[in-house]
């Protein structure tokens, strides 16, 4: 009965060492799965920054050419009276 208890133990000893094993996998795949991810919501937020930039350089160059465009009709207009 104790060798049977023994070798049932030395089974569970084993078992729990294929399970650490697993687990300790599990969170290396897992480690690398959050570094891809985060490496893609990096490339995402440089992205938006980046188009957030342009957006904002052009709106800058439209009010500019607007201003232009509202000083000629000011002249035009002046002209006229």
């Amino acid at each position: 009965m104790e060798e049977r208890i023994l070798q049932l133990l030395e089974g569970l000893k084993s078992e729990i060492g294929d399970l650490r094993s697993d687990v300790g996998s599990l969170k290396s795949e897992m480690h690398s799965r959050f570094d891809q991810v985060d490496h893609l919501l990096e490339g995402i937020g440089g992205q938006f920054e980046h188009q957030t930039s342009q957006r904002i350089i052009n709106g800058q160059a439209i009010s500019k050419e607007l201003v232009n465009i509202k000083s000629r009709i000011f002249d035009l207009e002046t002209k006229t009276m």
